[in-house]
């Protein structure tokens, strides 16, 4: 539960983010937030105090209670499955680029860009070895390849 509610929770942050065409460095530069930490917020990954919840909506100009208003978007379908890499990380809706909100998957050589989380998935389904780029815990995106499929968050 706690790891679906934080992933949602980063999906409508950075949903609200890109509506109001702000890059993730100049937000977290807003929020007064290393941009590594905004990028575990928007992953889910970082479990966000009450005070960062409070400058977040400041800094997006949205209630708070905006912040939480999930619609079936950013609701992934929990029975869903996805690859997971060895480090027991997995393809999941929040590894949108900051940037342009594509999904980077494929061979390093002929990676492709999704616009949509369910074409990348899809994409994924009939590689060999599904392989997608993420970021590691520094922040630098690199490539991962699955070892395994599971349900979303079956970690």
């Amino acid at each position: 539960m706690k790891k679906d509610l934080r992933m949602m929770f980063g999906i409508q942050v950075k949903k609200l983010r890109v509506a109001s065409g702000q890059s993730q460095e100049a937000f977290a530069d807003r929020c007064g937030f290393a941009r590594s930490y905004m990028s575990r917020i928007e992953r889910g990954s970082s479990n966000v105090s009450l005070d960062a919840i409070q400058t977040l909506a400041e800094a997006l100009k949205v209630s708070v209670r905006d912040l939480f208003l999930f619609d079936e978007a950013n609701n992934p379908n929990p029975e869903m499955f996805v690859p997971y890499a060895s480090d027991g990380s997995c393809f999941h809706p929040g590894l949108a680029s900051p940037r342009d909100g594509s999904f980077r998957v494929g061979e390093r050589s002929s990676q492709l860009r999704f616009q949509s989380f369910e074409e990348a998935l899809n994409y994924l389904r009939g590689m060999e070895t599904a392989k997608w780029r993420r970021p590691n815990s520094q922040g630098n995106w690199g490539l991962v390849s699955a070892v395994r499929w599971g349900k979303l968050n079956d970690q």
